[in-house]
């Protein structure tokens, strides 16, 4: 039912963060130390600030054309993107052109320039992609349908990140080789949404492309919906989560348990599949109990129990510190699916693809918030203290979402009468 929109979307956040960790490691060894930073940051915003702004007129392409169509056009969109990025790396071969002193900045520029790009494509079509759940399965198979999502989506950022370092490392992986993987699957992509089949229903309605306006407007609009702004600000809470524990554990695997270059990745991939696992679960019990959302601050409280642990563990304790790391990644599935299915099952069919950009310019801005708190948390305190920080946040959304949305406050005021 959802495998050829499943493929569709693995390859694309393969290929996008594929494409943005060559971008990070590739262009950082053309630049000079001093430039590094820069280069670091411009090429992560490169990819995240499209969501903020293009999100309002992805919605209006799904109305005005249908989500199918913008998926497959946006994916087509991508190969002449991706060797935009192939023209950059091929550049800087010196077996095959000659290296000039403005070689580095046209080869930079082309890189971060098709990073951009490839955000805006994502962009467009990410609300489409997320509206195709409903119009494939119908409300009843909702959950199942953003559980195998999001696990497949998290696993694709994983497969990308190891993919990339591999490359990278490797001497014998010339630009020509590494590059080219990145046409291979924008083309696969594209194959794959052409496979995708939906009976669909959009809205007629026309919102502001202003994406400031957009949102105060969408923001006014979900209030009809009683908790489900709280749903989304939680859920935005998650990503800013997800994105800072990226951020600190590798350098606190580094600088504060000494590994060696390659056994933080194996630490990162052990939290990836404990995520992509807690999504498939969580997936298929919110389809056989779809008031699953209810345990949700179980499910946050053990994942702030897991993160205190891990503030408290010893530096030398590496093995339990990945098995912790694991168990709160299975935690912060189950901790998710069911916030997404609430949206996809709450919102009327014909309002969901303008609530889900919404959403994204939401989430990618708690994403961006992420670098900010990070910087300042480790700037002060020990790098430790981040996963103080985040357990912290992370029960208090807990408590916040028994306080804030309707169903589950009921269901646990009538627990606590018992």
């Amino acid at each position: 039912m959802y495998n050829a929109l499943y493929t569709t979307n693995f390859l694309s956040t393969l290929n996008d963060n594929y494409q943005k960790m060559l971008g990070m490691l590739v262009v950082t060894g053309w630049v000079s130390s001093e430039w590094k930073p820069l280069v670091i940051s411009i090429t992560g915003a490169a990819l995240v600030l499209p969501y903020i702004f293009c999100s309002p007129l992805a919605n209006r392409a799904a109305q005005l054309y249908g989500k199918q169509r913008v998926v497959r056009v946006c994916k087509l969109l991508e190969i002449p993107i991706v060797l935009l990025a192939v023209a950059g790396f091929l550049l800087k071969d010196p077996a095959l052109f000659a290296q000039h002193s403005w070689s580095t900045l046209v080869a930079t520029v082309l890189v971060v320039l098709a990073i951009f790009l490839i955000g805006i494509q994502s962009s467009m079509y990410s609300p489409a992609k997320y509206g195709l759940i409903r119009d494939i399965g119908g409300v009843e198979n909702v959950s199942k349908g953003m559980g195998g999502m999001e696990s497949l989506s998290f696993l694709g950022m994983l497969l990308a990140t190891a993919l990339a370092a591999f490359m990278v490392d490797h001497s014998s992986a010339q630009p020509l080789v590494y590059s080219s993987l990145l046409v291979i699957l924008a083309v696969a992509g594209y194959v794959a949404s052409l496979l995708i089949r939906a009976e669909e229903t959009n809205s007629d309605e026309r919102e502001s492309l202003n994406p400031f306006a957009y949102m105060r407007s969408t923001h006014r609009m979900v209030l009809q919906y009683p908790g489900l702004n709280s749903v989304i600000y939680i859920l935005s809470i998650f990503w800013w989560f997800a994105t800072t524990i990226q951020l600190c554990v590798i350098v606190y695997c580094q600088d504060v348990m000494g590994l060696d270059k390659g056994e933080p990745g194996i630490i990162m991939c052990c939290a990836a599949v404990g995520i992509s696992l807690g999504c498939v679960l969580s997936g298929r019990l919110g389809n056989r109990f779809p008031d699953e959302i209810v345990r949700v601050p179980l499910y946050g409280a053990l994942l702030s129990v897991g993160l205190l642990v891990m503030f408290l563990l010893n530096a030398g304790h590496y093995v339990v510190f990945t098995v912790v790391l694991f168990f709160v990644g299975v935690m912060g599935g189950f901790f998710k699916v069911p916030l997404d299915a609430a949206i996809q099952r709450t919102v009327r069919h014909e309002q969901l693809n303008t609530v889900l950009a919404y959403f994204n310019q939401v989430s990618f801005l708690f994403m961006l918030g992420a670098s900010v708190t990070y910087y300042i948390v480790t700037l002060i305190l020990p790098q430790r203290y981040v996963f103080l920080m985040l357990a912290v946040v992370m029960m208090l959304s807990s408590v916040s979402l028994v306080w804030f949305y309707p169903p589950v406050r009921r269901t646990w005021k009538r627990s606590f009468r018992r």
